[in-house]
């Protein structure tokens, strides 16, 4: 480890925490809420609410950035107040797109059962015990996302899903709809109100995640579709008894972007300060998109003027000619998978440095193995990371 040149290393559970928790996001489109709203107004991108506003959804605040443009009908509430702006369907709605799919365990999973739980939602546990599962949608890679399918006590069916929100959202084709004033008298059973989703509300989408990514958040979109049948009409079996996802998954409707925050570790600047005085280059790779690799690289000090960011298929597919000449300049490896993070340090061995990795989870195994030096991480690590370290 003394003779190492480079290091290599995971984002999740080695430079951040591995502790995530929702401190922002959107209900359907217009209702941000940010944790302790009154000390973090800069993780909004509403209007300022004392800002005179004209009502047209399609004025913008132009002399501003792109992303940080603000669509007028948007208003801001603090976390803790989301319950007061739903009505009493929408929030039984919500509180079923988090709870139903049963996959208690993850970071990310706990972060949202959590929310949930900050909000005032009723018991999760009895939230699933009380309907009855038609099929389970496990979480893909490939896709970024996970689901279920429930029966109503219509008779009818709902599928929800959860999962990236750059992936989920271009399947939306209408939101749920929220305002500052809502009915709290209202029937539960009452169907619940949604608008198409335009070319107005397709941009809002996109600003949104754009703007919690470029804050080192990472987005969960919440989306629903009502099924009249099930089967559903015309939809193909990949299985005996499993719908295939493309016939479920689309004219979805989105109920909300979660924006989840994973902070650093205490020291972690400080410490690739010290790698880059002693002459070690650390590089970070990460299955995060590009925005958020960014966000988190310019934090830790490793990404810096002249760097280059790529995302793992496209680092993949280099030739190794181009790939050798890459290399040395890549300090972020986004969106990688655990063959292009060994691909990198195959790479960097070939180009004869001294490559140390370091990671905590099982996508790091095969790095892991096939650098000089392995470090995992001893209390978080999995098992099959110490072993490949």
């Amino acid at each position: 480890m003394a003779n190492a040149s480079v290091v290599c290393t995971d984002k999740t559970g080695t430079l951040a925490q591995n502790v995530m928790t929702v401190i922002a996001g959107s209900i359907g489109i217009h209702g941000k809420f940010v944790r302790n709203l009154k000390d973090n107004q800069a993780r909004t991108n509403a209007p300022d609410q004392d800002e005179d506003r004209d009502p047209s959804p399609e004025r913008d605040i132009v002399d501003e950035p792109w992303v940080n443009r603000k669509h007028a009908d948007d208003f801001s509430i603090d976390q803790s107040e989301i319950s007061s702006i739903l009505s009493p369907q929408l929030r039984r709605l919500f509180n079923q797109s988090i709870a139903e799919v049963v996959f208690v365990g993850t970071k990310t999973e706990t972060a949202l059962l959590q929310f949930a739980k900050d909000i005032g939602r009723e018991n999760w546990k009895q939230t699933r015990e009380s309907v009855e599962i038609v099929q389970m949608i496990p979480f893909s890679s490939e896709r970024k996302a996970m689901g279920v399918v429930i029966c109503l006590r219509s008779g009818r069916y709902r599928l929800f899903l959860k999962g990236a929100s750059e992936n989920l959202t271009k399947m939306c084709t209408r939101h749920v709809v929220v305002s500052k004033h809502t009915d709290q008298s209202q029937d539960p059973n009452t169907r619940i109100e949604t608008r198409d989703i335009d070319e107005t509300m397709k941009d809002n989408i996109l600003r949104t995640i754009i703007f919690y990514a470029n804050q080192m958040l990472r987005t969960i979109a919440l989306c629903y579709r009502d099924l009249s049948s099930w089967p559903p009409r015309g939809a193909q079996f990949q299985s005996a008894d499993e719908v295939s996802y493309d016939d479920l998954a689309y004219d979805r409707i989105l109920v909300a972007i979660t924006g989840i925050e994973d902070p650093l570790r205490d020291g972690v600047p400080d410490a690739v300060a010290s790698c880059c005085r002693a002459g070690v280059t650390v590089k970070m790779c990460t299955g995060d998109n590009v925005l958020t690799a960014h966000s988190i690289a310019t934090q830790c000090g490793i990404y810096t003027a002249g760097g280059i960011i790529m995302e793992g298929p496209v680092f993949r597919t280099l030739d190794p000619k181009d790939r050798t000449e890459v290399v040395p300049r890549l300090q972020v490896l986004a969106c990688s998978s655990p063959e292009d993070k060994k691909i990198l340090v195959e790479t960097l061995r070939s180009l004869g440095d001294i490559v140390s990795v370091t990671g905590d989870g099982t996508n790091n195994g095969p790095a892991l193995k096939t650098a000089n030096v392995g470090v995992s991480m001893g209390i978080a690590g999995t098992e099959v990371a110490k072993e490949a370290g």
